[in-house]
């Protein structure tokens, strides 16, 4: 079975331009979303419920400029008005695993990312240097 070169042409043209329609409508789907990077990714204590302090490098960075927040579970750390991009040190104090978002003026959680708290020695699983009993 032979096909003739105008209908290969016109199929072929169909699915292109639909793939370019899918690709186009995924890219304009997300032109608002813009793009969190904090470094370091954790932060290490002696142990367990011990606070941690560092400086962290937050880069974030949107298609189009927006007017968005930095914040720390709760807490407002700073904001920008009307900016595509920004990277700035900041002093963070962690007890814990915390949620760092960037969120819009309305507080909507644009994106997210999460700084962990690992500690080189656990309470919860410290080994026992005794026994509970003892004949002496």
């Amino acid at each position: 079975m032979s096909f003739s070169r105008p209908l290969f042409i016109l199929v072929a043209s169909c699915l292109f331009s639909s793939h370019a329609n899918a690709q186009n409508a995924f890219e304009h789907g997300n032109q608002h979303v813009p793009s969190l990077a904090i470094k370091p990714i954790t932060c290490v204590v002696k142990s367990l419920g011990e606070v941690c302090q560092m400086k962290a490098n937050v880069t974030w960075q949107s298609p189009m400029p927006q007017s968005v927040c930095l914040f720390q579970n709760k807490q407002q750390l700073k904001c920008w008005a009307r900016q595509n991009q920004a990277s700035e040190m900041f002093d963070v104090t962690l007890d814990k695993t915390m949620v760092f978002s960037l969120r819009d003026s309305k507080q909507r959680t644009l994106v997210e990312q999460t700084i962990k708290v690992h500690a080189l020695s656990s309470r919860k699983y410290r080994r026992k240097l005794k026994s509970d009993w003892s004949l002496f």
